[in-house]
């Protein structure tokens, strides 16, 4: 058998994304290397929610690559769905962002302006109206922001992509890549720690904030963290029904899922590579959603999840080229919107590995904004 025409390091769904398109669109053959298991990390850990807007306000270029995420979600779902054999539950969530003083009520009408010019349709609701449609949310809330976005099943959707790439020939390898094989100054696989290579036409480095770990093979700093998120999986109080709407305060989260569960988050730790939850952590998310939705406190905890988020310390996607090897390309540091824009990205990188460029530019993003010199 041929070389495939790329070898990426990582399952997650950035790596998972990429292959799939590279196959979906071009007929190219990858190779992923994991060195886990699919879904085992931010991918799985994920709370699912598909967001532009919030309390991060990014660029308008970062902001108009998520939109363009959750569209090719949208455009994507049926065909997936039914490729993987999985349904991942995508679907509607409205979501309330309330004011608990005047200062913030200031900042949510602020974030409107800006959030309408790029083509958000969001609305202010006042004190009366915003506790009408959301029964969890705090009697002292002097009103809210409305939007209807999108969410999924993090763990599942990793899993049908996937799937879906394997169904299109994909060979998913359990290994753990340790360094980058170069010939005449282009990027022609990866080495093993077992030993072993993979000879590939082009290589693809996304495992997350381990690519931290990738920079001696890449020949640049990566400046990926990994942050801690950690999430509290609840059941409404006995008798008390599933909220209806999610709630995102600057604090915190209460966001009720599709598939039942009901989530309560997050967490931005930086503890380095350990994936575990903690009961102080527990505690300071509970704390804090109390504050806008009280009822969680009478609400049973059922579990308690971490994943390590890749982190760039610019807070912007690491998405293109790696400067001097030919071939060789870069896709990380998505935080918070790795399941966000995990779509776009493989489509985007699927397209930069397979003709050299891309159809609408990610040079905002590019590893060359890293590189020696810059």
């Amino acid at each position: 058998m041929r070389n495939p025409d790329a070898v990426i390091v990582g399952g997650g769904v950035i790596g998972c994304a990429t292959a799939y398109f590279l196959a979906a669109e071009r007929g190219m053959r990858s190779v992923i290397v994991e060195r886990d298991a699919v879904a085992s990390g931010a991918s799985g850990g994920s709370a699912g929610e598909l967001g532009a807007v919030g309390r991060h306000r990014f660029s308008a270029a970062f902001t108009r690559f998520l939109l363009e995420g959750i569209r090719l979600h949208m455009e994507t779902a049926e065909a997936l769905t039914a490729e993987a054999g999985m349904d991942y539950l995508l679907s509607d969530i409205p979501i309330l962002r309330p004011a608990l003083t005047e200062e913030e009520a200031e900042e949510l009408q602020e974030q409107m302006g800006w959030q309408r010019e790029l083509g958000v349709e969001v609305e202010w609701l006042d004190a009366d109206a915003a506790r009408a449609v959301g029964s969890w949310l705090a009697p002292d809330a002097l009103g809210a922001a409305y939007t209807m976005e999108k969410q999924l099943e993090g763990a599942t959707f990793a899993v049908a992509l996937a799937q879906a790439c394997e169904r299109r020939g994909v060979e998913i390898r359990t290994a753990e890549a340790n360094g980058v094989l170069r010939e005449g100054g282009r990027a022609c696989g990866v080495t093993l720690a077992d030993g072993g290579s993979v000879t590939a036409g082009a290589v693809l480095v996304a495992n997350g904030p381990w690519s931290q770990q990738a920079g001696e093979w890449l020949g640049m700093e990566v400046p990926v963290i990994p942050l801690r998120g950690q999430i509290v999986h609840l059941a409404p109080p006995p008798g008390v029904p599933m909220p209806t709407h999610s709630i995102f305060h600057r604090t915190g989260y209460v966001l009720p899922k599709a598939g039942g569960d009901l989530l309560a988050g997050t967490t931005e730790e930086r503890a380095g590579f350990a994936p575990y939850p903690t009961p102080e952590a527990q505690l300071g998310i509970m704390e804090a959603v109390a504050r806008f939705a009280p009822q969680v406190l009478d609400a049973p905890i059922q579990s308690q999840t971490a994943c390590l988020r890749p982190y760039s310390l610019d807070e912007m996607p690491i998405l293109g080229a790696v400067p001097g090897t030919d071939g060789l390309h870069l896709a990380t540091g998505h935080g918070y919107k790795g399941i966000t824009l995990s779509l776009i990205t493989g489509k985007r990188m699927a397209q930069l590995i397979a003709e050299g460029t891309t159809h609408e530019s990610i040079a905002e993003f590019s590893p060359a904004r890293f590189a020696p010199g810059r």
